[in-house]
């Protein structure tokens, strides 16, 4: 079962963790990959997904932190919007546009992997929010798993935020949906999971 895990959820005693900063690239090593206590590695895309499908499918329970919008945000007249947490000191990161957009497509493929494995895991979905970098900040792939693993453990020298649903609004008549409802996975939890924002700027 795949569903999403809640800021309640979050701490480093409470299962395994797997942190992905996901990427979608032919030829680059654009995904980031920390298990547990294990060194952060870089690779690509294909190699990612089958690694995480691996750990699930030998798991019994498994924390799964994404980086990447697992949310979604729509106006009153149903227009994509951003989140409260898309917008920073006159920076945008919005889900529905660029480099979100391509990220939240890869992890559809990713979940769609998991959906098809038929888990008897119970698979809890984070999202991690690494970005608003400055020049001096701009970090590596396995540098970001790591900031994500620190913002659990609630060490390092980063600043990190949890975030449930209700903090998602930029409005209080926005919508905020799972990213997945358009998936059909009738086996899955569409309500929204809880992220974890490292904020680069503050290292």
């Amino acid at each position: 079962m795949i569903h999403a895990g809640k800021v309640s959820d979050l701490g480093w005693s409470k299962g395994t963790w797997l942190i992905l900063d996901i990427g979608f690239s032919n030829t680059k090593k654009s995904c980031g990959y920390i298990l547990g206590e294990s060194d952060p590695e870089q690779m690509q895309f294909g190699e990612a997904i089958a690694r995480v499908v691996n750990i699930a499918k030998n798991s019994t329970s498994l924390n799964l932190v994404i980086e990447a919008p697992l949310s979604v945000a729509f106006d009153k007249s149903g227009n994509p919007k951003t989140r409260s947490i898309d917008k920073k000191d006159g920076q945008n990161r919005l889900w529905y546009v660029g480099p979100g957009c391509a990220v939240m497509v890869a992890t559809m493929y990713l979940l769609r992997k998991l959906y098809d494995s038929c888990l008897s895991a119970e698979v809890k979905l984070f999202e991690g929010f690494v970005s608003f970098k400055s020049r001096e900040t701009r970090s590596s792939h396995s540098d970001d798993v790591s900031c994500l693993r620190d913002g659990i453990k609630k060490t390092g020298i980063q600043t990190s935020r949890f975030y449930g649903p209700g903090d998602l609004k930029e409005d209080p008549d926005d919508e905020i949906k799972s990213a997945f409802e358009v998936m059909n996975l009738t086996n899955m939890d569409l309500s929204i999971p809880a992220v974890i924002m490292i904020d680069k700027r503050k290292r």
